[in-house]
């Protein structure tokens, strides 16, 4: 017995040699002089086909003045290391992540990193300084980043919440979530959208800027061409240049001057300085803004209007080359402030217009439309005089655009031809109407009359596609399908049909214009018959009348951070509403855009990133992401503020469940991608003996603490799980591979559930997770004592059932972490009996012990467990005899001492126990045989108590032994024969 224990205890100490802490990863420098890992070196560039780090906790330092490129998409994991200083650059050819690197292992001081794709940074709280080049550019998921250097991408930029960007930013479409701090200018080709609570310390241009409520403010300039947007409590320090500006309600401001085309002021919106209107403006009026403030126009709080004023370079007239005596020509007039009339002349002008000699006011908007009246018949050059410009006066052509001659051809008769309407919807009920006047000059009457009038004729309409150039559907004229088979299925040709009209006694005739599509188009009319006029056209645009938004199937499950599809249809307003299909082709293309509206949670919280789309005959397919965990709406709207081809009518939003009105959470359940673990760092007691170091603790010890963190895809933590909106969480115990126990066990459920509810087992409830982080607090107790010493994977999953997707840290990637892993063993504390003499110390050796599955072992790796005073309970059987206590503090390498004094030298047995309950009686077999013993301080180690062969019927009890005072130890007694060995 005695060589088969010593041969196991051999066994132990030889596998606890063999393994000691895991060995840091390995470190790999690019700095020149050699090919580093399996890159190339060409010169100052290593050429990477992958990731230059083969294992998960390696790490890489790219030298000032080295490029690092790899030929693929690059995810770094939490484990990696990068450092970067001075001029080195990283870069990928495909995505670049480094957003996972934990926050001690990211040392970037200095660089350039650039993605030839997706880059992505701060799904852990990082801190950075680096230019970033890419497509699309994540910045931040939620965590805080600090990012100092110059952000420049060709497509979208996102800035999550919590973000600090110090350095310039440009992209085609910029976004933030609230709260973030951008100090340096920002530019997007496309639109920039600031996010409640946040500020920018910079100058701002974008055609589309819009500052969401409420205290959101831009510290420099602000240049919107197309429209400008403050929410509630919003303000700019600086100048604004904008298109039209929307102040709304309430306390939005402009603490500078206001360049505008048009102002909506809602109540208290103001520009405390000057409002430039770029239309010019009556003295003492501000004709540009509809002021809703509740200030009076040129009062101290009010808004207050001059026009604005540029260079003057040339006039530029757009008319049409056919004209009629009996119509009037309309011409446009703009003064150009430079050649390519990009920009007008805001000074006003009065022009002399020929060849007709009328005067023509030209006001601050530095454009105006005249009528010019043809008193003959014949070939006439238009021109103006009376101002000095720099070049000379140009023409173009309504009809085409191109440069002309000046020169119109004015014909002694006309067709006219107007619409009701400027734009209307496709296929609208109540469809546009087409007036045709026929008109001819009457030298007599000096006047022109009706060329005929009561007459039906027979007139050619043709139909042409003016943008998109193409299409598939005819326009129709009195429901008559403008193509050479009347057929309403086909596009529009040069045949036309020919319609019958008939002319009133004015001479006109009204007839409905209707196209089931969307675009402009052009009608032209051309009489063959006898005395007719000159063909005539006119222009119409045709706007989708509604959207509608559609979610695939294949979203399911919604994951925050992960992909979904979501499609917008354009739609016309027939009864039974059809595609309008060539929105989406237009020459500068119309699109839809996506806009969340966050319900469950209703705080803000969440970024939705879309990815631009193609749009395909009127269905546009959007891919989206959003960060955050609940359910949200989502919100179809057209991009183009101005409304469609610029005319102000804009299709009907479409929104899934009632986000027009209120709030469905009609998208989603969104739940985390999976769930991270932080373990205890300041737990001291570990284990090498599986290799590594294993947090150790022993079964039904209640002091293991684990932090559970739900994340998205992105690895950004997800706020919003909180509470109510979160879940109930349960952890499961596995074997270190992941494989189910052999062994069974529980750990002890969330201190949450009332003392009724003895059906709750969840580790974690709801309640327990604050901005998406719960920490739990408890024991692993095994189903049968003893139990073998074990290996535990733990793993958090979503208390639902498999049908409903729920979150689990079995789908953490290897790049965020693992699901950690402890030793829990079965341990004991035992008290042997000992005999010395009476009246003297008696000594006794305590020592912690843990099950291997075949025998009870000395724990030498705890020196932890605390051994509190006062926990020494004696026997009090002997009248005047007391025992004095003294116990050591805690165990060191598995064994502590205990000394026992008697007061008075007696030949006496006197029981003993160490009390590890929370009571002031021991539980050990002494005391339930009805032994007195002393009151005794708990030292609520009840997870150490084990059974004792002498009241086995009691189960765990404290471990207890005998002291003997006045007889020596029995072994000594036994000794027969020595004899002394040598060799």
């Amino acid at each position: 017995m005695f060589l088969r224990r010593l041969y196991l205890l051999l066994l132990v100490l030889m596998l606890s040699a063999a393994g000691g802490p895991a060995s840091a990863g390995n470190l790999y420098t690019f700095g020149g002089g050699s090919p580093v890992s399996n890159c190339t070196l060409s010169g100052a560039v290593y050429t990477c086909p992958s990731l230059p780090l083969p294992a998960g906790d390696d790490s890489m330092v790219i030298a000032s003045g080295y490029t690092v490129k790899i030929t693929a998409d690059t995810t770094f994991g939490y484990n990696h290391g990068l450092t970067m200083s001075g001029s080195a650059v990283l870069m990928s050819t495909g995505d670049l992540n480094i957003g996972g690197v934990a926050t001690n292992n990211l040392k970037i001081t200095g660089g350039t990193l650039i993605a030839g794709d997706v880059f992505s940074v701060g799904a852990q709280n990082q801190t950075l300084t680096a230019n970033i080049q890419a497509v699309t550019a994540n910045l931040g998921t939620g965590s805080t980043l600090n990012l100092t250097g110059s952000i420049t991408a060709t497509g979208t930029v996102n800035v999550a919440s919590h973000a600090t960007i110090n350095g310039p930013i440009s992209g085609a479409t910029i976004t933030t979530n609230s709260p973030v701090t951008l100090t340096g200018d920002i530019v997007a080709t496309n639109s920039f959208t600031l996010a409640s609570g946040s500020t920018v310390k910079g100058d701002v241009t974008a055609p589309v800027v819009r500052l969401m409520p409420s205290n959101t403010s831009v510290q420099g300039n602000i240049t919107a061409r197309t429209s400008l947007q403050l929410g509630s409590s919003d303000s700019v320090t600086g100048d604004v240049t904008a298109g039209t500006l929307t102040l709304d309600s309430s306390e939005a401001t402009i603490y500078g001057n206001a360049t505008i085309d048009s102002g909506i002021f809602n109540w208290h919106g103001r520009v405390t300085k000057t409002i430039y209107c770029s239309g010019g403006t009556t003295t003492g009026k501000c004709d540009c803004v509809q002021n809703g403030s509740g200030y009076d126009v040129n009062t101290s709080m009010g808004p207050r209007c001059q026009g604005n004023v540029v260079a003057l370079d040339h006039f530029l007239i757009n008319y049409n080359p056919a004209g009629s005596v009996c119509a009037p020509s309309s011409v446009t007039i703009t003064a150009c402030a430079n050649q390519a009339c990009t920009a007008t002349y805001g000074g006003g002008a009065t022009v002399t217009l020929a060849p007709t000699g009328q005067s023509v006011a030209i006001p601050t908007s530095g454009s105006v439309k005249a009528a010019v009246s043809w008193t003959q018949a014949g070939t006439f050059t238009l021109g103006v005089s009376g101002a000095t410009t720099a070049n000379a006066t140009t023409c173009v052509r309504t009809d085409t655009s191109q440069a002309a001659d000046c020169k119109v051809a004015v014909a002694s008769s006309a067709y006219t031809m107007t619409m009701s309407a400027d734009a209307a919807y496709a296929e609208a009920p109540s469809p546009p109407q087409l007036t045709m006047a026929a008109v001819r000059y009457d030298a007599k009457q000096n006047t022109c009359v009706p060329l005929f009038n009561n007459v039906d004729r027979n007139i050619n309409f043709t139909c042409a596609y003016s943008n998109p150039a193409s299409g598939t559907l005819p326009v129709r004229l009195k429901d008559i399908p403008l193509n050479s088979g009347q057929n309403a299925a086909a596009a529009c040709d040069g045949t036309g049909a020919t319609v019958k009209l008939t002319f009133n006694e004015e001479g006109k005739a009204s007839v409905p214009l209707q196209y089931a599509d969307a675009g402009e188009v052009t009608v032209k009319a051309t009489d063959s018959g006898a005395g007719s006029p000159p063909s005539a056209n006119v222009k119409a645009t045709f706007v989708p009348k509604a959207f509608t938004l559609a979610l695939a199937n294949a979203n399911v499950p919604y994951v925050a951070g992960k992909e979904f599809t979501a499609t917008v249809t354009a739609l016309n307003a027939a009864s039974t509403p059809a595609v309008t299909r060539n929105f989406g082709r237009e020459q500068i293309a119309e699109s839809a855009k996506l806009a969340p509206v966050t319900c469950q949670p209703s705080n803000g919280n969440g970024l939705l990133a879309q990815t631009p789309s193609s749009i395909l005959a009127g269905v546009q397919t959007l891919k989206a992401t959003w960060s955050e965990t609940g359910r949200i709406d989502l919100v179809a709207s057209l991009a183009n503020g101005a409304g469609y081809l610029g005319t102000g009518l804009l299709p009907a939003t479409a929104a899934t469940g009632s986000a027009t009105t209120g709030c469905a959470g009609g998208v989603g359940t969104f739940s985390p991608a999976y769930f991270t673990f932080d373990t205890d760092t300041d737990w001291k007691r570990t284990s090498a003996f599986y290799g590594g170091t294993l947090a150790q603790y022993y079964s039904g010890e209640p002091a293991i603490r684990l932090t559970v963190t739900a994340r998205n895809l992105q690895n950004g933590v997800t706020q919003n799980y909180d509470t109510t909106n979160a879940r109930d969480v349960v952890f499961t115990g596995l074997n270190a591979d992941g494989s189910a126990l052999a062994a069974g066990g529980a750990f002890s459920r969330s201190p949450g559930y009332l003392v009724t509810d003895l059906a709750g087992k969840a580790q974690l409830r709801a309640a327990d997770f604050k901005a998406g982080v719960a920490t739990w607090a408890g024991s692993y107790t095994f189903t049968k004592l003893p139990t073998a010493q074990t290996r535990l994977r733990v793993r958090a999953t979503e208390d639902l059932p498999a049908e409903q997707y729920p979150a689990s840290s079995s789908a953490l990637p290897a790049t965020a972490g693992a699901e950690p892993t402890l030793l829990v063993r079965s341990g004991r504390i035992r008290l042997p009996s000992r005999f010395g003499p009476a009246g003297t110390l008696l000594r006794i050796p305590v020592s912690i012990e843990y099950y291997t599955g075949q025998m009870w072992m000395v724990n030498a790796e705890d020196s932890t467990t605390a051994l509190p005073a006062g926990i020494v309970s004696t026997g009090t059987a002997v009248p005047g005899l007391t025992l004095a206590s003294t116990l050591s503090p805690a165990f060191t390498g598995g064994k502590a001492d205990l000394t026992l004094t008697p007061n008075v030298a007696a030949h006496v047995s006197v029981p003993f126990a160490l009390n590890l309950g929370t009571t002031a009686a021991n539980t050990s077999c002494y005391a339930s045989r009805g032994a007195g013993m002393t009151t005794s301080t708990g030292a609520a180690l009840a997870f150490l108590r084990s059974p004792d062969a002498s009241c086995a019927a009691a189960g765990s009890v404290d471990p207890s032994a005998l002291a003997t005072f006045g007889v020596y130890a029995p072994e000594t007694k036994r000794i027969i024969h020595t004899r002394e060995v040598f060799r």
